[in-house]
């Protein structure tokens, strides 16, 4: 039996892997939390049961009244044969159908007590009448005849059973309450403990999940690593060809397929390929200028023996949908190296990277469409070759001319040896990052948590609005009724509602930030601080803000309407923490730092210390709740936003006044201008 969930673990995917750990742990959550939900549904209907017994019992306290009001009344008038004592009696007539009718409905879903509230109702009612025929009979001359009824204690007799009749009704409602106290206390109990356990049983589910995923995936992944390191240290050797002791089915165990099949491949094409080899032997080796230099010889030789003006080596950027130049030959390396182009730039270098085969492109300067004219004021001709890893397009390099070049008079055979030379050396050399990457693959997977916390997010959202309506009902329905502690706990319950579905939005808003992402878009960050400016400018009128923002900036490669948001965010805390100063001041600056441009939002406001710094950008942490408000998510949505392009988001130390937060994003590469016909430098 082992021996089969053992063989048909290994057979599982690594996200399959995932899924069943996943559900080991949410199978049981979901079941302690519907125990908990059932519990504090019982404990809330006891509340209610005991919070209708404790008006039954007022109203008993009521209708008893009305019983005494009826005897005193009657006895009143024949004392003192005044109208005036029959006031009490009369009210009573009035409001007994009424606390009658309330009675019955409170006591509704008792129907133990409802059979004796309908009989002790009916002795007051009988008494009543009884009261009112004898006054009746007094007024009529019948004085003797009444005070012969009065003597007789006949009517007293009545009027104690009446009473005593509520008084039991009283006591039973008495023994009902204390009953429901000592119910919702147990369950109050049981809902505690019952969570309690629930938690330490997730806590040791989910050690036990690590411990599991641990020996599925993470011992797999050191066995692939050790066998990749030998490719590292001993290329040459046949050591490469021994196959690796990983046996599952899932993707680390077909990447060890693969990478088994890449090392006959690489062993059996050093033979194929050395006449090419001879000029890759100096190419790559990796020196002091890592893999930037490698490259950048592989353009110079690639431009050299082809005889092309300008090569480049483009990769594609699966994060940002756009080309990043890794290479350049020549003395465009300097000023294009980390650039990032629009993928829609290089048409031609698209077709090659989507159909796997050399393109060609002639005429381009005649192509005067907007998003060529970069591009076409590097050369009137262009050969494309992929970069393959395991057949997969992961770049391509580049060949451009000045002069028009037919697709028949270029050497794509040697164009080609080149292009699989560079491939292969940005592979090597990435090896150890790709095990990594495959390892940080892993941890893409268990981000799948997070989504199961948004989907947890979708689900409280419900349960908070409905106790917010709940309440909100309540205090509608019985507010009146209630006493001042009752409303507000109602109260309480109504603003917790209101402060969970805003903190579900708040979850869901940072969780939605790089959900589904496209190609980047080459934005101007001037316009988009106009835009927010504008935008606010009544709130900064109002608190009489100034604002110095620098002139026009480079364009930068991310999205338009995350920018604005991040921009929003920090210019929103600007003005919060700095309103109410003597001269409040917000600063926008910028400055370019390398392939990067750093842009700083900075007030003269409260300041943060320092000690704070890096807690302000986690989610939902305030600093100062009672001072401002907000729900502590701006920043970490700015951070979040940022990190989407590579970029870094801090607090500037040493600021003298108030705050200054920094941001970089990637500036999108420019060729420099030329006259047409200036050759390539």
């Amino acid at each position: 039996m082992r021996q089969r969930v053992s063989t048909w673990w290994n057979q599982l995917r690594v996200q399959q892997k995932v899924w069943v750990i996943l559900l080991g742990l949410f199978i049981p959550l979901v079941c302690a939390l519907a125990i908990h939900v059932l519990l504090i549904t019982q404990l809330l209907a006891s509340q209610q049961q005991r919070h209708t017994a404790i008006q039954a019992r007022a109203q008993i306290h009521v209708l008893r009244r009305l019983g005494v009001d009826v005897e005193d009344a009657f006895r009143g008038y024949l004392l003192t044969k005044q109208s005036a004592f029959l006031t009490p009696m009369d009210e009573a007539e009035r409001k007994l159908p009424s606390s009658v009718a309330t009675m019955l409905s409170l006591v509704r879903d008792m129907p133990d007590l409802t059979s004796d509230v309908q009989h002790a109702a009916a002795r007051l009612e009988s008494l009543l009448k009884s009261k009112q025929t004898l006054i009746h009979d007094y007024r009529s001359g019948h004085a003797a005849r009444v005070l012969q009824y009065v003597r007789s204690g006949e009517g007293l007799r009545l009027s104690d059973a009446v009473r005593d009749e509520f008084r039991g009704i009283e006591d039973r409602l008495e023994q009902k309450i204390r009953f429901l106290e000592a119910d919702t206390a147990a369950v109050a109990r049981y809902a505690f403990w019952g969570l309690l356990l629930a938690v330490a049983g997730v806590a040791v589910l989910g050690l036990i999940g690590a411990r599991w995923l641990a020996v599925s995936i993470t011992r797999p992944l050191a066995v692939l690593q050790s066998s990749v390191a030998v490719l590292g240290k001993q290329p040459g050797t046949s050591r490469i060809l021994e196959p690796i002791a990983v046996s599952s089915g899932d993707e680390i165990g077909q990447l060890a397929r693969a990478y088994e099949e890449m090392a006959r491949q690489v062993h059996r094409h050093i033979l194929e390929l050395e006449a090419l080899n001879a000029v890759g032997s100096e190419i790559n080796t990796i020196g002091p200028d890592g893999l930037e230099g490698v490259l950048h010889r592989i353009t110079n030789r690639a431009a050299e023996l082809v005889g092309a003006d300008v090569c480049l080596v483009m990769l594609r950027s699966e994060k940002m949908g756009s080309w990043v130049i890794e290479a350049a030959s020549g003395g465009w390396n300097e000023r294009l190296h980390k650039s990032v182009m629009l993928w829609e730039e290089f048409p031609v270098s698209v077709r090659a990277f989507e159909s796997k085969e050399p393109s060609f492109g002639e005429r381009l300067r005649s192509d005067r469409r907007p998003e060529m004219l970069r591009r076409n004021l590097m050369g009137e001709s262009m050969l494309s070759l992929p970069l393959l890893s395991q057949g997969m397009p992961f770049g391509v390099l580049v060949l451009l001319q000045e002069r028009v070049v037919s697709a028949d008079s270029w050497n794509v055979r040697l164009a080609k040896g080149l292009a699989d030379e560079a491939a292969m050396a940005i592979t090597n050399a990435h090896l150890y990052e790709r095990v990594k990457e495959e390892g940080k693959g892993l941890q893409a997977r268990l981000r799948q948590l997070e989504l199961l916390a948004e989907t947890l997010a979708h689900d409280l959202r419900s349960p908070g609005e409905r106790m917010g309506e709940f309440a909100t009902l309540l205090m509608g329905e019985y507010g009146h009724r209630l006493d001042e502690r009752a409303t507000r706990w109602l109260r309480f319950i109504e603003e917790n509602g209101q402060l969970l579905r805003e903190r579900v939005e708040d979850m869901l808003a940072v969780a939605r930030i790089g959900g589904r992402m496209v190609a980047v878009e080459a934005v101007d960050p001037a316009l988009v601080v106009n835009e927010v400016l504008k935008a606010r400018a009544g709130e900064l009128e109002r608190q009489r803000m100034r604002v110095r923002a620098d002139g026009g900036s480079p364009m930068v490669a991310c999205h338009r309407a995350y920018l604005y948001q991040a921009v929003d965010n920090l210019i929103s805390n600007a003005i919060k923490f700095s309103a109410g100063r003597p001269d409040p001041l917000i600063e926008i600056t910028w400055k370019q730092a390398g392939d990067c441009v750093q842009f700083s939002v900075s007030d003269n406001g409260v300041g943060i210390p320092e000690s704070e710094r890096s807690r302000v950008f986690e989610p939902f942490v305030r600093l100062n709740p009672a001072a401002t408000k907000g729900s502590g998510i701006g920043l970490a949505i700015v951070l979040r936003i940022v990190e989407l392009y590579g970029g870094k988001v801090w607090i500037e130390p040493g600021h003298r006044v108030g705050c200054m937060v920094s941001f970089t994003l990637p500036v999108l590469g420019e060729f420099a201008v030329r006259r047409a016909g200036e050759p390539v430098r």
